[in-house]
């Protein structure tokens, strides 16, 4: 008895000194690890850094450079609140609770596209087996005011216009005012994109993927029409109109995205325009002013590529004259 005793000491004493040697950083580590190394289903310990990096690679491989940024963005945020060697099926729903209202103060404004890019990405996690829940889903956001977009007339347009000192980006606005097409849709737009004889634009083909994965066709505005004219006459001497992008640099390579935005942003700013608009606004310029004219909102849709009506019913409010109509029928009769 007195040896057992003696050897359960020297095992206590041994045990102290080995864990001695570890932080509190390790031995919480340790804490959440035991658990998961107990389930027999649990092949393998998924960290956090793992699977963002998986997830990242794959977005990067199957997405647009916009939204490969955002999502990497949204991970580099969970990775930050909860570390990298976080196992990822420890994260519990309170957890997830308290990084969102975490974010909610961080990024006042992009937390809810973040919310929704970890969503999404716990939700392959599950596909992929790496968690049983993905509690994103459970957690419902407060739900903020909505308002308007932000959106510029002809007159403005114009004016901002004289501030671009690069000709091309300068057609790349225009284009964007009269098409609405996306930044990413004008730049990656090519020759064999484009009828002139019937004056329709495809937006989208095997080389270059919408946002929502569709191919839409885009008659061309005689604005639009005038300056792929221009492009294509200078173009035929230069690059022989191959498979070349219509708006790009000298070199024949497409402009970045992050660059033409910057131009234009330094020209709102020139020209003291509000600093809500940004280059996305030419979009909803497009689509309000064509609301403000009676344009069906059907009509709107199919042009701008939504996949639903009810994202574009954000511009229905602007056609006055409907609503001025509709008032007008409250009016008493006059006897």
């Amino acid at each position: 008895k007195n040896r057992i005793q003696i050897n359960q000491i020297l095992m206590e004493e041994q045990l102290h000194n080995i864990l001695g040697k570890f932080s509190l950083e390790d031995i919480e580590k340790l804490r959440m690890l035991f658990p998961i190394l107990h389930t027999a289903e649990q092949k393998e310990v998924v960290t956090l850094r793992v699977f963002s990096e998986e997830y990242k690679n794959l977005i990067k491989s199957n997405s647009s450079i916009s939204y490969s940024k955002s999502v990497r963005i949204s991970l580099d945020n969970l990775t930050e609140f909860f570390g990298i060697q976080r196992p990822i099926t420890s994260i519990e729903l309170r957890e997830i609770e308290k990084f969102l209202t975490y974010l909610q103060q961080k990024v006042k404004k992009g937390y809810v596209v973040y919310y929704r890019n970890l969503k999404a990405a716990f939700n392959k996690a599950k596909d992929w087996g790496y968690i049983k829940e993905n509690y994103f889903l459970k957690v419902k956001l407060p739900k903020r005011q909505k308002t308007a977009p932000s959106y510029i007339d002809y007159p403005q347009l114009s004016a901002i216009i004289k501030h671009i000192e690069n000709q091309t980006v300068g057609e790349i606005v225009i284009i964007a005012f009269f098409s609405g097409m996306r930044l990413s849709e004008i730049t990656n737009l090519t020759w064999r994109n484009v009828n002139l004889v019937t004056r329709i634009i495809a937006v989208g083909d095997e080389n270059f993927a919408t946002k929502s994965r569709n191919q839409r066709h885009i008659p061309m505005s005689e604005e639009v029409f005038e300056l792929i004219m221009k492009n294509a006459e200078v173009k035929r001497k230069v690059f022989k109109l191959k498979e070349d992008y219509i708006f790009c640099k000298s070199d024949g390579k497409k402009f970045t995205g992050d660059y033409i935005s910057k131009c234009f942003k330094r020209a709102c700013k020139a020209e003291g325009i509000d600093k809500s608009i940004h280059f996305h606004s030419l979009r909803h310029s497009f689509a309000s002013n064509l609301a403000q004219k009676g344009i069906s909102l059907y009509v709107i849709k199919e042009l701008l590529g939504h996949a639903s009506v009810s994202t574009t019913e954000i511009y229905a409010h602007l056609n006055m004259d409907s609503l001025k109509e509709a008032i007008k029928k409250l009016e008493p009769v006059k006897m």
